[in-house]
């Protein structure tokens, strides 16, 4: 999966990463969607990740990442 800067994606809201958002099998596995603003290379993107939210770098692997199919009337963050 690639995607362009601009693009909208889902984050995958891992234990290791996000201990506290995944307290809890009932809770979301996924946030966003997020702006995607940044291509490293094919593999690890830049999001517009709230830092207030969460305390982590907003630079992930695209494995933690999915695209978002919705309305293209959607106002990101």
């Amino acid at each position: 999966m690639i995607f362009n800067i601009g693009d909208l994606a889902w984050l995958h809201l891992r234990k290791e990463r996000f201990p506290n958002e995944r307290k809890s099998k009932l809770l979301p596995r996924a946030d966003g969607p997020f702006k995607v603003l940044a291509r490293y290379n094919n593999k690890a993107y830049k999001i517009d990740l709230p830092r207030d939210k969460y305390n982590v770098s907003d630079i992930f692997n695209v494995k933690d990442l999915s695209p978002y199919h919705g309305d293209e009337e959607f106002d990101p963050r």
